[in-house]
């Protein structure tokens, strides 16, 4: 596996190159992308764990593990993202030299958006996510070491503060990150809808770690019932991201303000319209249709095709909220696919070997039998 993930960011490494020499704004647009789309995946995975902690869940202690290795991209993830310092004026319009002296708008939101307190906040945002990450990740291998109850009380208090860090923060660095690429619109929405966003597609890429480790020959521990609550996660997550993306275009199309419709006005009318309800199907028709029933929901087969196409289904939603305003055109070639191949490359390494540091099934957690024994 290390040389097939070796493979990958070579890949991913060469479409940077080749793109940096070739159109460096559409190279830079492409780093954001992946950069916010496995950071996602990490943050959901994390906010998936710290919520069985705050909610006394029992049935998922088996799976703890993959959660956790999930996160262990932030890391890298948030040096990644600093790395986009050298590329803000390339992918943000507000980020040019001299656009205060000639945007109105841009000059009434520049004590907010410019480039020194966009990067502070990005280092704060990180701070806090890695720091409480850390904890919680110090707590679970001392658990490992020790029965006392101590150490899980801790986890739980942790897992409350990253539930409370990630909500507020993550929904504030997608409104930096994403949401301000298109400087003159906003939506009160937009942070919170894409917080949530990452629960989804964490949760599905918990689940496709899980199906890859099994059929490795670990985690046999993991049983019908299991899947069957992920399933379950899967199917309220996608009514929720039907309910919020709803919400979104038909609050600002109704109300019908030039400065807000601007933004779905390329998306849902111009060429990139394809994409507009390809992401929609892809998101939330197939899997709310699909997982509605228990029967199909639980199945490994039903849950790794619909986890699958969740997450080509983020990948299309973060390219749709990030090209039409950092690039314009639409265009998929060598360069999406390149440097979205690297970024998979390093993050499945990541996960992978942290998953091979500690031991799958963790010990010493109080609810472990019952998340053995669990039943539907």
């Amino acid at each position: 596996m290390n040389i097939v993930f070796s493979v990958l960011i070579l890949i991913g490494i060469a479409a940077v190159i080749t793109g940096f020499l070739t159109d460096e704004k559409r190279t830079w647009a492409n780093i954001l992308l992946n950069n916010y789309y496995f950071i996602s995946l990490s943050m959901g995975a994390l906010l998936f764990y710290s919520l069985q902690f705050i909610t006394n869940s029992g049935w998922s202690a088996v799976l703890q593990r993959v959660p956790q290795a999930l996160g262990g991209f932030l890391p890298v993830g948030a040096v990644l993202m600093l790395l986009m310092f050298f590329g803000l004026p390339q992918v943000y319009e507000w980020a040019h030299h001299g656009i205060t002296e000639t945007d109105k708008l841009i000059a009434h939101k520049s004590p907010f958006l410019n480039v020194p307190f966009f990067m502070i906040r990005m280092v704060v945002y990180f701070v806090l996510f890695l720091s409480v990450g850390f904890m919680l990740r110090k707590y679970a291998k001392l658990q490992d070491k020790n029965s006392d109850l101590k150490y899980y009380e801790r986890s739980r208090y942790y897992a409350q503060v990253y539930i409370f860090v990630g909500a507020i923060f993550f929904s504030f660095a997608s409104k930096d990150w994403i949401m301000t690429i298109d400087s003159h619109w906003y939506s009160t929405m937009f942070g919170f809808r894409n917080m949530i966003y990452s629960m989804y597609y964490g949760t599905a890429a918990i689940i496709l770690v899980i199906l890859f480790v099994r059929s490795q020959g670990y985690l046999k521990e993991i049983k019908e019932a299991h899947f069957h609550d992920l399933g379950r996660y899967l199917f309220r997550f996608s009514i929720v991201w039907g309910y919020l993306w709803f919400m979104q275009f038909l609050i600002i199309w109704y109300a019908n303000i030039p400065e807000l419709t601007v933004y779905y006005q390329p998306r849902f009318l111009g060429e990139w319209q394809i994409i507009f309800y390809a992401e929609l199907f892809l998101n939330f028709v197939i899997p709310f249709i699909v997982m509605m029933s228990d029967d199909v929901g639980k199945k490994p087969k039903v849950l790794l095709t619909i986890s699958i196409m969740l997450l080509i289904g983020l990948w299309l939603n973060i390219y749709m909220q990030i090209m039409p305003g950092a690039y314009g055109p639409m265009i998929f070639g060598f360069t999406e696919l390149g440097i979205f191949l690297g970024y998979a490359g390093l993050f499945m390494g990541i996960v992978f070997f942290a998953l091979s540091k500690v031991p799958l099934i963790p010990k010493n957690h109080p609810y472990l039998e019952e998340s053995l024994h669990h039943h539907i």
